[in-house]
């Protein structure tokens, strides 16, 4: 068998690496993880004590009712500001706990 001499780019390489299912799914949370204050505010941030992707879904954990019953009623924003900062359309459901 006859080897090739591949050349990629690193943006083409990364991209080859990235396209394994529970690599994406890794890089997702990890960028919604670092970014959550950033997108939803300090005090939202402050008390989200969980938060992980599963099946495309966002699952959160608060320990404050008044912020878990907030985001709650505004799902639809969550979902479109965490697919804007992520760059794709990753998330389609957020479930509150």
């Amino acid at each position: 068998m006859k080897k090739t001499n591949h050349l990629f780019t690193i943006s083409e390489a990364l991209d080859l690496i990235t396209k394994d299912k529970r690599m994406t799914k890794g890089l997702t949370e990890s960028v919604i993880k670092e970014k959550w204050a950033e997108m939803m505010g300090k005090t939202i941030a402050e008390h989200t004590t969980l938060l992980y992707v599963k099946d495309r879904i966002l699952y959160l954990y608060f320990n404050s009712s008044v912020i878990k019953n907030e985001v709650n009623l505004s799902k639809h924003k969550v979902i479109e500001i965490v697919n804007e900062t992520i760059g794709e359309s990753t998330i389609t459901d957020v479930i509150v706990k």
